[in-house]
């Protein structure tokens, strides 16, 4: 019977005990401003987040197995919108348009669903980033190298670091990792106009992936950092936290990727030399690409804790909470009145001369987001896998590829 009242009563007066909500985050993504805010719930508000760490590279199947389960966690770290085109939002994740965080977004437009002007996401940042060669200037320094201004450059230096005792370039094995630099240069190519041009005869089936050779030359340049030893050994097992590690410790001198690498590096080894520079291939457009997604979660459409995942997200939405995100990762929240920090040393050469100037274009992938799953299947592991493949050049790569872009877009019911 005191049982049975003990629950009346938790009805009645509402219940005071710890409440726990699940998760599901990325092993690179763990931050330490995330797990403050996770800390400050647990503290202030008696709410707990177990939370799943997942490595990146099992992340996607690990989801899609938890969904096709109905057993996915309450709340799913991913890039926002960018999930939305690899899991159907619809069917999987909570709406979250009319809830009062939405009114404090600086950008909501950068995390709305096109197709029904619906959000299912909630971010951490307003402008993402950018992408860029992370260097370590010690051993630049020490290996007498100088930042690079073209792609020739870049090979001279590699070959100057290798011969230092150095890794020129530490690649990881992770997909989403190496094929920043594809969708980087894909971008400065074909240009701004050209690459939504290009994205929209895909989409409609008036053109192959094949038809673009400067994306051949492009995979082609890639690979020449592989087969000329110019990247870590063992970058068929590596991982991304392996990159970190490399250049905060000064084992390796650069990594391509987001300026939030640098921040993980910067948290790695707080006192390495950390510096970005941007580049463009042969022909490609003197510019800095932009990551279009943020760092955000969704929420399982079917959990039993609603209220609570609400309460957490419109909690986290506040200065007192987002600020925490950014205390040692300075960036652009997505929030209004959030304290973003002081812009990072790493990016004063790139804000000065890119972005100051208005030099900023989008990354090929913002263009052809709708095939975002795909890309996670297929292509991404085409570009990892590629480098242990001697006779495999770009030309090659990209006809497998169309094979599977031509099946999918079968499979989804548009051949054109």
């Amino acid at each position: 019977m005191s049982l049975f009242l003990t629950a009346l009563s938790a009805v009645v007066y509402g219940f005071s005990g710890s409440s726990t909500l699940t998760a599901m985050i990325q092993q690179s993504r763990y931050y330490s401003g995330l797990q403050a805010m996770i800390e400050k719930l647990k503290i202030e508000e008696n709410i707990t987040i177990d939370v799943q760490i997942i490595p990146d590279m099992e992340f996607l199947n690990m989801l899609r197995m938890k969904l096709n389960s109905g057993e996915a966690p309450d709340l799913i770290d991913y890039n926002i919108p960018a999930i939305y085109s690899i899991v159907d939002p619809e069917r999987s994740f909570a709406d979250l348009s009319g809830e009062a965080w939405v009114d404090r977004l600086i950008a909501p437009e950068n995390v709305t669903r096109e197709s029904d002007g619906k959000i299912y996401g909630f971010p951490f940042l307003g402008t993402p980033g950018v992408h860029g060669f992370i260097y370590n200037r010690d051993v630049f320094e020490q290996a007498g190298a100088e930042v690079p201004a073209t792609w020739e450059e870049l090979l001279q230096v590699c070959r100057k670091i290798r011969d230092a005792g150095f890794i020129p370039v530490y690649m990881p094995k992770d997909g989403w990792a190496v094929q920043v630099l594809m969708s980087d240069n894909f971008a400065k190519v074909l240009g701004e106009d050209g690459a939504r041009e290009y994205a929209k005869l895909l989409k409609e089936g008036k053109a192959k992936w094949t038809d673009q050779p400067k994306f051949a030359d492009v995979i082609d340049r890639y690979l020449e950092l592989y087969r000329n030893g110019y990247v870590n050994e063992n970058f068929a097992s590596a991982s991304y936290d392996d990159a970190v590690r490399a250049v905060a410790e000064g084992e390796a001198a650069m990594h391509f990727n987001g300026d939030f690498f640098a921040a993980s590096v910067l948290e790695e080894n707080p006192q390495a030399d950390i510096g970005m520079f941007v580049l463009s291939m042969d022909g490609g457009e003197d510019a800095v690409t932009e990551n279009m997604s943020s760092p955000g979660f969704v929420v399982y459409k079917n959990t039993r804790n609603m209220e609570l995942v609400k309460k957490v997200l419109d909690l986290w939405s506040t200065p007192e909470y987002a600020s925490l995100y950014f205390e040692d990762r300075p960036g652009f929240p997505a929030f209004e009145g959030v304290d973003g920090g002081e812009s990072p040393s790493y990016l004063d050469e790139i804000e000065g001369k890119y972005i100051a100037e208005g030099r900023v274009i989008p990354e090929w992938n913002y263009y052809v987001m709708d095939f975002n799953a795909l890309f996670e299947s297929t292509l991404y592991i085409y570009y990892a896998d590629a480098p242990t493949r001697t006779a495999m050049d770009g030309a090659d790569l990209l006809e497998k590829f169309q094979s599977d872009f031509e099946q999918y877009r079968k499979d989804q019911g548009n051949s054109g």
